[in-house]
């Protein structure tokens, strides 16, 4: 008897400590500073291409303790007046916080306004049955893999062998420009309505140094050459290199 009449009363402890730290929790969050971020009505539901509607959007407030680094990557409740009217970049279900991502629209410059001083930009065919290319945005760093061509590089010992029928080797990594006329992530695209062309070939951005290009990109250029421009495999490379 006396061991139930311990459980009932700690039991009734649990509980009520609970309800403490409840009550702790909620006069918290009342107290502490809020900070109010942006997201999506429960009802509603946007497609690739809707624009987003000041009716769209509701406050979403969270304890600045709670907050982490989402202040960093998500628009404040303060500048929904900029992100009402943007077509949405993907689909959105209800109750989603807008992220500083979901809102890229990208600022059209011609191609050359993008390069640097020691930079040009090379096309390059690509080989369609190998390569997907809306998976490749601008930005993105690629490699190519290529037929390997002429003799061995020079050794202390001497040249080395030329390179046996069919050995391949990887070249780069360079900086993705465009695939065919596309500038731009296939989602922001289609958001905005923008035409899809072909996307048969890639421009990539290439350094020049004195007026020379790097042996990597002369060595890609002078093996699509001699492979009469047929259309080149392509290794894409993690967004998270350092390169």
């Amino acid at each position: 008897m006396k061991g139930a009449v311990g459980l009932i009363v700690a039991a009734g402890l649990g509980i009520a400590g609970a309800i403490c730290n409840w009550y702790y929790l909620e006069q918290l969050a009342r107290h502490q500073e809020q900070v109010v971020f942006i997201a999506i009505k429960d009802n509603v539901e946007l497609e690739i291409g809707d624009i987003i509607m000041p009716e769209h959007l509701m406050d979403v407030s969270i304890p600045r303790s709670g907050v982490g680094n989402l202040e960093q990557i998500a628009p404040l409740w303060e500048s929904r007046n900029a992100v009402a009217g943007n077509p949405a970049i993907r689909n959105f279900n209800g109750g989603e916080i807008l992220l500083d991502s979901d809102l890229q629209r990208p600022a059209y410059q011609d191609l050359a306004e993008t390069l640097q001083e020691n930079e040009v930009a090379r096309w390059v065919p690509i080989d369609a049955r190998s390569v997907v290319a809306e998976q490749i945005n601008p930005g993105d760093l690629v490699s190519f893999e290529v037929q390997r061509i002429g003799a061995g590089e020079p050794t202390p010992e001497g040249t080395a062998p030329a390179a046996p029928a069919g050995a391949t080797e990887i070249l780069g990594p360079f900086r993705v420009l465009a695939m065919g006329n596309r500038r731009e992530a296939s989602n922001i695209q289609e958001a905005n309505r923008r035409r899809s062309g072909s996307e048969g070939t890639i421009a990539i951005v290439v350094e020049l140094t004195n007026g020379q290009m790097s042996a990597d990109a002369q060595r890609l250029f002078d093996a699509m050459r001699l492979s009469g421009n047929q259309g080149a495999q392509i290794l894409l490379h993690s967004s998270h290199t350092d390169e």
